[in-house]
């Protein structure tokens, strides 16, 4: 029931500018109109877009025109918005690096910001399917391709993990990524 939970969550953050990340093209299209269909100003940004449409997009969010941006992970890199005050991941991303990045992408002006994953089984199979059919890269060898998938299996698993553990979720994050901490944060 993530699009009950989604019109909840947005609801609650009205007034509020911020990305919801969608693991692929189609969903953030289904999530789009979802959103505008419940009243949000809301707009998108995926690869499959027109380069125009992408600027317009992305100007729209970032002066405050339209306030939720849904998008795929290619969105984001050299986007400077101070006020971006959650992020939420409607699917789960296929690793912690790319989760890091993305939820990194709320709370740059200093104030208290959200960063909220809504997670089912679903994203795991979708993650799966996307690893397996992502090397197709010519340049690698049968064995290269296999070491590479296998890497990025094992990447999913702590991503996976990430979403049901019942510990700290920033002494996870700060475990995996090898920095020292005193244990929970408190949020």
């Amino acid at each position: 029931k993530k699009d009950n939970r989604l019109i909840e969550l947005i609801k609650e953050r009205r007034d509020k500018s911020g990305i919801i990340y969608c693991s692929t093209r189609k969903k953030v299209e289904s999530v789009c109109n979802l959103l505008i269909k419940n009243g949000f100003p809301a707009t998108r940004y995926h690869a499959g877009l027109s380069d125009e449409e992408r600027v317009k997009n992305q100007e729209d969010f970032v002066y405050d025109r339209k306030r939720v941006m849904v998008a795929t992970n290619a969105f984001g890199m050299g986007i400077d918005k101070s006020n971006v005050s959650f992020v939420l991941h409607y699917n789960m991303p296929k690793n912690l690096e790319n989760y890091y990045q993305e939820a990194g992408r709320a709370g740059r002006d200093g104030e208290r910001a959200e960063c909220i994953l809504l997670f089912s089984l679903g994203d795991v199979q979708t993650a799966k399917y996307f690893i397996q059919n992502s090397h197709d890269n010519d340049e690698l060898t049968p064995e290269q391709a296999e070491s590479a998938a296998r890497r990025d299996r094992e990447r999913l698993d702590v991503m996976v993990g990430y979403c049901k553990t019942t510990r700290c979720l920033r002494s996870y994050l700060l475990d995996y990524f090898g920095e020292h901490h005193t244990g929970g944060c408190g949020n």
